[in-house]
């Protein structure tokens, strides 16, 4: 089977693959499908097919019927009926998933639209072939013996469809001017459809403007009579305008019709003295514009009764709080004097941020400048049943005076009528809570006079209007307190401060979740804010606290949950644990077990649905809240129980090694993949370098710590495999500890530790100790350096773990180093070596040979180091390790410098300087930038070193390594005092003999030292 598969209801249902046509079955069959295809992706309960099928009395074997028509259809239907991709099951459902346009009906509707679109945009001959084009859709009566009340309602539907189309191409042919072509097609149409005023002014405009006056009249009489007879009504204002101007022999009225005459020179529409005048007229006259067509009283679409005055906004706020600057954009948008067109704001945001709350206090802020009135809609759509834009159009015409006998049936012609009462007048409408832009775009005004605020969970792409968005967040902190202040007492807040602070953190400054924990605080004024704060303490517990009287959070966010497509809900709830705080892209598609692409569909529509955020793009995070609400959801069926543990957590953890293994030998490629405790399951991603693998360890390091936390948790019952992962996942990010928080590492790395002691697994309680005593030696915690390094060394012993043995005796050299214990040093620094020769980690060995001169350079011996240096270059320039061999470079320039070599310290370091230029090693850029600089300082080329200087001190702020930037202000302030710049030279002292105080180094003796030499006080 092969091919793009077609559906047609307008007419016999009929399904082709490709130009090969496939029989469907019963009458039965063709109803539920046709119940399925449009339904248009949408779930369709057992129920509700039924009831479309059979009508409310079914028979007693509809189910297994149905359940029988379903396997049919897809054996018919799917190219593998044992893997669907058309028609799903769904929880007590089903759901057609067909591909886009596939279906005639949206074709025609699509069609529709983009007819419309180019009258719109003034290209008329596109219209027309567009309306042709749908209408040829139409082969015969749509859904032809189709049994079943839904295919009744649906051909209902496709006929009101047929005649707007009709109509449009009638209007077409008229500004065309093809008069005499369009009069058979009309006077066929007003016999078959004698009860339609619109083709009857059609026919008659038709009629004269080919010089057939009496016959425009006779048509009129005509429908004067069928709708006395039929309905007991006489014809609308509009047709009777237009057949006393025909009476009159009115000259402006063939030019009317073919939409040419100026709009000034049609008469005034007489006064009805029976109706009374609007007592606040608007200040705005009726204008035409280049494409406004004949006045009021020359169009039947344009004739409108005299407006009533709504004023339907629901009362203000009287604790708003905050969003003062959109208040003020919004209000300056909406009432921007020099507008030309339509101004629409859109406020969109997850449920409980106050969108609603926003949109009345800037619309009651600004309803003056509306002297027309306010028009109100609850759209509802962050509810299952969102309101259909065709009652809508019908409740606000109503509003505005327009009596129920005149309402047209087809949602285009109330978007007509409304844009036509609406044009010249300056009214406000507030559509609060939209679904979508299909929703919306119907009851948009078409004056530039109005406005229009749209509130909505999703943001609202494609609305054709110009639209200002506004994507609302959480409070700021003052503006929580704020709110809690109005409704608890400033007294009671100003008592508590750090309470109140901790509060709304707790509410994640979610202004429903400020309000609610506020409210339960007034009704007990005996509790103390500390009270309502230890309750929100637990964050899974936390979401059952945030209810009071008919506000819960929790039913907030179920009502944007429960509008998920299955796929949507069970990715929102299996990320939630390991999504903290944010996931990336690919990390999310392998928890998932998905590809990127249907990961990034799935992700990108919570995100509409405002049930997730994208900080930035490929991104994903929760709110606090939703996180909560989320994990209190607990894992979908199907997907094991609590004994379980995390169902996505295996496969996270599977990724996240494999990636890191990755970038472990991006840094560190001397090193065999024996390294690791557990082998390979899934394949990792191909990093093209260094600064990519950097990229990504830096961009995931927050939800791989978390993946490892996770892990240390695990339920006793859990795999125990996912401990040896996330040990060995703790070791693929060591090399990156001057790229990531390392004390955040080290923290999840002694919750590990202490489950594995708890277990009794030594190969992960040595690995994930040897993290912490690491991470204890880059702050200088010497003491806890040597306990954490001396335990994982025990460990290791113990399981023969010599891979982690040989770094934990590395480790403890440079405890000895930093305790200026040189010998001991070094002494650590050879065993460390002869194991790396023995395991044939080549990089490692070489590492430890740099320090090992680093030692030697610190303890006088700086010929020793230069000797080192030389052969360590030599070998990482061989196994390509250009992170090694960059510091090879470094170190040597410092020992040259120490030497007295100054111009081979400089090439050194300049060498240096192009290795990280290559391969974006930034950290060891700034330090090289700054020792150079030194060089050239004392060797006279001072604007040299002032360049160097400035630029390592640049990259050092970037990077954020207090310590580079203090060292790098320390040269910089040399450099110009040589330059006899004494005030500049001063200032970069005083700043770095300030951030070396902060942090308690040594290195600000030095500062002091510049500053008594330039005479200034510390």
């Amino acid at each position: 089977m092969g091919g793009t598969i077609w559906f047609s209801v307008l007419g016999a249902v009929s399904v082709h693959r490709g130009e090969t046509p496939i029989t469907i079955g019963s009458p039965q069959q063709q109803a539920l499908l046709t119940a399925l295809l449009l339904r248009s992706g949408r779930v369709a309960s057992t129920h509700e097919l039924i009831a479309s099928v059979w009508g409310e009395e079914p028979p007693g074997s509809a189910l297994a019927s149905l359940r029988t028509y379903v396997w049919r259809l897809r054996q018919l239907l799917e190219e593998d009926p044992a893997a669907p991709r058309l028609l799903l099951s769904q929880p007590d459902g089903y759901r057609m998933v067909a591909p886009p346009l596939s279906v005639d009906l949206h074709r025609a509707e699509r069609l529709a639209a983009d007819a419309g679109r180019a009258r719109a945009g003034g290209d008329d001959e596109a219209c027309g072939r567009l309306l042709n084009e749908a209408l040829d859709l139409w082969q015969g009566a749509p859904l032809a013996g189709v049994p079943g009340p839904y295919a009744e309602q649906q051909r209902a539907r496709f006929t009101e469809l047929r005649l707007g189309l009709e109509e449009e191409r009638f209007a077409h042919e008229l500004r065309a001017g093809r008069y005499g072509a369009v009069i058979p097609d009309l006077t066929v149409f007003t016999q078959e459809y004698p009860l339609q005023e619109r083709p009857y002014g059609f026919l008659m405009r038709a009629l004269y403007a080919s010089g057939r006056q009496a016959d425009a009249l006779a048509v009129y009489t005509r429908a004067r009579r069928v709708l006395a007879e039929e309905l007991g009504v006489d014809p609308g204002p509009e047709l009777t305008a237009l057949h006393e101007r025909i009476l009159a022999g009115d000259p402006l009225l063939d030019v009317s019709v073919r939409g040419t005459a100026p709009a000034a020179a049609a008469p005034e529409a007489p006064h009805d003295p029976g109706i009374p005048e609007d007592p606040q007229p608007s200040p705005t006259p009726r204008t035409a514009g280049p494409d406004s067509g004949p006045t009021p009283a020359s169009d039947p679409e344009s004739a409108a009764p005299v407006l009533t005055r709504p004023a339907q906004l629901p009362a203000d706020a009287f604790d708003f709080i905050g969003r003062a600057d959109q208040v003020e954009e919004l209000s300056a948008v909406l009432t921007a004097p020099e507008r030309i067109s339509l101004p629409v704001v859109s406020i969109s945001g997850m449920g409980g941020l106050g969108k609603t709350t926003l949109a009345l206090r800037v619309a009651h802020r600004i309803k003056h400048e509306f002297p027309d009135g306010q028009l109100y809609v609850d759209l509802r759509g962050s509810g299952l049943e969102p309101a259909d834009p065709s009652a809508v159009l019908g409740s606000m015409l109503a509003a505005l005076g327009v009596p129920p006998h005149a309402l047209p049936s087809m949602t285009d012609d109330r978007a007509r009528l409304l844009r036509t009462l609406l044009d010249g007048r300056r009214m406000l409408l507030l559509l609060d809570n939209a679904r979508d832009p299909a929703q919306v775009g119907p009851l948009l005004p078409g004056s530039a006079g109005c406005a229009v605020i749209v509130t909505s969970r999703t943001r609202l792409v494609g609305i054709p209007s110009a639209v200002t968005a506004v994507a609302l967040e959480v409070f700021a902190a003052d503006e929580a307190i704020g709110l809690l202040t109005a409704i608890v007492g400033a007294e009671r807040v100003a008592a508590e401060p750090a309470a109140a602070t901790e509060l709304v953190t707790a509410c994640g400054h979610l202004p429903l979740a400020v309000r609610i924990v506020a409210a339960r605080l007034a009704a007990r004024p005996r509790w103390q804010i500390e009270t309502m704060t230890r309750r929100l303490a637990d964050e899974r517990g936390r979401i059952g606290e945030l209810r009071a009287g008919d506000l819960a959070v929790a039913a907030t966010f179920e009502l944007g949950y429960r509008q998920l497509p299955q796929d949507q809900a069970c990715a929102f709830q299996l990320l939630a644990p390991v999504a903290r705080p944010t996931i990336g892209l690919g990390v999310a598609a392998a928890a998932l077990g998905l590809d990127p692409y249907d990961t990034e569909e799935i992700l990108e529509s919570l995100v509409d649905a405002a049930m997730l955020e994208a900080p930035q793009p490929g991104r994903y995070r929760y709110h606090d809240l939703v996180w909560a609400f989320a994990l209190q959801l607990g894992v979908p069926p199907g997907d094991g129980g609590a004994e379980a543990g995390i169902p996505v957590l295996p496969p996270l953890l599977d990724h996240l090694l494999a990636a890191g293994r990755a970038a472990f030998q991006c840094m560190v490629p001397g090193n065999p993949e024996g390294i690791f405790l557990t082998p390979g399951t899934v394949p990792g991603p191909h990093f093209a370098g260094l600064a990519e693998a950097r990229a990504w360890v830096t961009a995931e390091f927050e939800c791989l710590t978390n993946a490892v936390m996770l892990a240390a948790r695990s339920p006793a019952g859990a795999d125990p495999r996912i401990l040896r992962v996330a040990a060995d996942l703790l070791i693929a990010l060591t090399p990156f500890g001057k790229d990531i928080p390392y004390r955040q590492l080290a923290g999840a790395a002694q919750a590990l530790a202490e489950t594995a002691a708890l277990r009794g697994d030594d190969h992960v309680a040595g690995r994930a100790r040897f993290v912490c005593g690491n991470a204890a030696l880059q702050s200088a915690r010497l003491a806890e350096a040597e306990l954490f390094t001396r335990l994982a060394a025990e460990a290791c012993e113990r399981v023969g773990d010599r891979v982690i043995l040989r770094q934990t005796l590395n480790d403890r050299g440079l405890i000895a180093q930093f305790q200026h214990r040189y010998e001991d040093a070094v002494h650590c620094y050879d065993q460390a070596i002869e194991l790396a020769k023995r395991l044939g980690h080549r990089s490692g060995e070489l590492v430890t040979r740099l320090n090992a001169a680093q030692a030697r350079l610190r303890g006088g011996r700086a010929e020793e180091a230069l000797v080192a240096c030389a052969e360590a270059l030599a070998a990482l320039r061989e196994v390509e390790d250009h992170h090694g061999a960059a510091y090879a470079l470094y170190v040597q320039g410092m020992a040259l410098h120490e030497l007295g070599r100054y111009d081979e310290a400089v090439a050194s370091h300049a060498q240096c300087l192009d290795l990280c230029a290559a391969w974006q090693i930034r950290g060891q850029e700034s330090q090289a930038r700054f020792r150079l600089a030194e060089t050239l300082r004392i060797t006279g080329r001072r604007g040299e070193a002032v360049k160097e200087a400035s630029r390592a001190l640049v990259l050092c702020e970037q990077r954020g390594a207090e310590r580079d930037q203090g060292l790098a202000l320390l040269v910089l302030g040399r450099t110009l005092a040589d330059l006899g710049d004494a005030e500049a030279a001063t200032a970069r002292a005083r700043q770095a003999h300030a951030l070396f105080t902060r942090l308690g180094l040594p290195d600000a003796d030095h500062a002091a030292a510049l500053l008594d030499a330039l005479g200034e006080p510390r």
